[in-house]
């Protein structure tokens, strides 16, 4: 079994170097035609267009010279992705404006046009040496390789092969191991070579590109750490305003039922009208009291500052509408920021649970993954959520994507619905 499986594995290792081998022979050998045709093309229109110029008949041809590189350009991102495997992407911006004349001078203000034009020249010296190349290091070894069949056919059973000469059976299995090495080193060769001329051709036909690519990334970086300053300022002002009704609005509207209190005791028997007002006043500050703790928990809890994320959610569960039971395990806080947007973005998903899913329980889970934080919210509601349908999943969405999170979500009409966010810890 062993041997066999050795036996396989080199096999599979040859049909690969094979693979390998062919690819570059073609990507080498395949832009020798292109160069060609192109360099043939470019120097009749070049040389007609100079000869002309005096007459203006020459001006278009020296411009579509000009423009040449283009379509070369997109046949050898064609004969890339055919070697690579991996798209290479035009670097070529759309014309601001319409018809022939704002498609002209848009090229040839392109900086990409010019590239493809650099390219071009150096393809067509480049390609002559890559035909000779793989011609040579292939038709060798050929040769080598076949030199006991080449000396049956020859009439004095002599063979010459470039430096090489046989004249005997023995000195030809040598050519053969000769030939064995040269074609070793001709893949060798060859292979990292095409490698080298793919590299080169993808960095001058997509410079632009990666120069554009490069500035839109850092755009997009800008504004991601813009926006996660805004957030970080906006929980801060939760933490504030929490802090403030805690300590001002909280505080007062404690001691104004104490006082209702002391007021009651204050009161004679017989002054039952005022006893029913001081003792409505009392429950209505009670229940603004209660109402306005309820809306400082939901602004920051107090729990989540002092005990932490897994604290939190589990209290979160337990206050639930719906039974749901909460798996954390964490072991060690995540940063202000992080376990804010996690405790939030549970909060609204349990909130949607009760409100829309007519679910009986559900399931509340948080895990370190060690890469990031894993929430994810399970009911065996009725399913159907929608993100487009005003549920707060895009705002639980932009939420997490501050830190560069994700967010999936799998609600099929007739449930169950499972709500799965990732956000990373290192943000």
């Amino acid at each position: 079994m062993e041997v066999r499986r050795q036996y396989k594995e080199a096999r599979a290792q040859l049909r690969a170097g094979s693979a390998r081998l062919a690819r570059a022979v073609l990507y080498l050998v395949g832009g020798f035609p292109i160069g060609l045709v192109w360099l043939t093309c470019s120097t009749v229109l070049l040389g007609t267009g100079l000869a002309t110029a005096l007459f203006l008949v020459g001006i278009p041809l020296i411009t579509a010279v000009l423009l040449s590189g283009i379509p070369l350009g997109a046949v050898e991102r064609a004969r890339l992705r055919m070697f690579t495997g991996i798209p290479v992407l035009s670097p070529h911006t759309p014309a601001p404006g319409s018809g022939p004349r704002a498609w002209l001078r848009h090229r040839l203000s392109e900086r990409a046009t010019w590239w493809e034009l650099a390219y071009a020249v150096a393809h067509c010296v480049l390609s002559i040496g890559d035909f000779a190349l793989v011609t040579g290091g292939l038709t060798l070894s050929l040769a080598l390789l076949t030199t006991p069949l080449l000396r049956r056919f020859s009439p004095e059973g002599q063979v010459r092969v470039a430096v090489f000469q046989a004249h005997s059976d023995t000195q030809a299995a040598v050519l053969v191991l000769c030939g064995t090495v040269v074609l070793a080193l001709s893949y060798l060769t060859l292979t990292r070579y095409a490698t080298v001329r793919a590299r080169l051709g993808t960095s001058m036909l997509t410079k632009h590109h990666n120069a554009a690519q490069a500035d839109h990334n850092e755009r997009i970086g800008q504004l991601v750490r813009s926006r996660a300053r805004i957030m970080d300022a906006y929980d801060a002002e939760r933490r504030r305003i929490e802090r403030d009704l805690h300590d001002g609005a909280q505080q007062r509207l404690t001691s104004l039922v104490m006082t209702l209190g002391l007021a009651r005791l204050e009161l004679t028997e017989g002054d039952t009208t005022a006893r029913e007002l001081v003792d409505k006043a009392a429950e209505e500050a009670r229940v603004t009291l209660r109402e306005l703790r309820e809306l400082v928990h939901g602004i920051y809890p107090a729990t989540l500052t002092d005990r932490g994320l897994s604290a939190a959610l589990v209290e979160l569960a337990e206050d639930s509408a719906v039974p749901v039971e909460a798996d954390v395990e964490l072991a060690e806080r995540p940063t202000e920021a992080v376990e804010a947007a996690t405790y939030f973005v549970a909060c609204e998903a349990l909130a949607n649970m009760a409100k829309h899913s007519a679910a009986t329980e559900g399931r509340l889970s948080l895990r370190c993954t060690g890469t990031g934080l894993v929430l994810e919210v399970h009911d065996n509601g009725i399913g159907g959520a929608d993100a487009e349908s005003g549920t707060g999943l895009l705002g639980l969405a932009d939420r997490v994507a501050v830190f560069g999170g994700t967010v999936h979500l799998s609600s099929p009409v007739g449930g169950p619905t499972l709500l799965h966010v990732e956000i990373p810890c290192g943000s």
